[in-house]
């Protein structure tokens, strides 16, 4: 009876490894190798200490002469580190909604945004990651440049 019981403690413990690497499997995407935060002049940083599972604040700063615009706190990406490479995350199907507001970065006026993916991704496990999300730039001929900003975090 102990022997029997034994067994299916460990059979349930695997089942449940399992099923943990499927879901981890599923919400690993694609590599991404292009390059982040390549446009002079305007950051996105993690506001220290704010980082969580769900959500995190990012302080966006623009120094150019340039109008620079967003879209709201829930047009975001999110990527994890592993062996040295980014991936995305995937977000649940249906799970990004928002509205179409954007922001506008005025020259030399840090603004903070607070971020929250949980409906969008869920709870993050412990990592490395950056949140992204894209910025377009007016340039003065009136073409516009669009660009990924990216701020790197940790969950412990």
């Amino acid at each position: 009876m102990r022997r029997r019981t034994s067994r299916r403690i460990l059979v349930g413990i695997l089942l449940l490894l399992l099923l943990a690497a499927g879901l981890f499997r599923l919400r690993v995407g694609e590599v991404f190798c292009e390059e982040v935060n390549a446009f002079p002049g305007v950051t996105m940083t993690a506001v220290e200490g704010t980082a969580s599972s769900t959500g995190i604040t990012v302080e966006v700063l623009n120094t150019t002469a340039l109008d620079i615009s967003s879209g709201n706190e829930a047009l975001l990406g999110l990527q994890m580190e592993l062996g040295g490479q980014w991936y995305w995350l995937n977000a649940f199907p249906g799970g990004i909604t928002t509205t179409l507001e954007a922001y506008l970065y005025g020259s030399g006026r840090p603004r903070e945004l607070e971020l929250d993916w949980g409906r969008s991704y869920g709870p993050l496990w412990p990592g490395h990651y950056r949140v992204t999300k894209w910025f377009s730039a007016e340039q003065p001929a009136g073409d516009n440049t669009d660009f990924l900003l990216a701020a790197e975090f940790t969950l412990e």
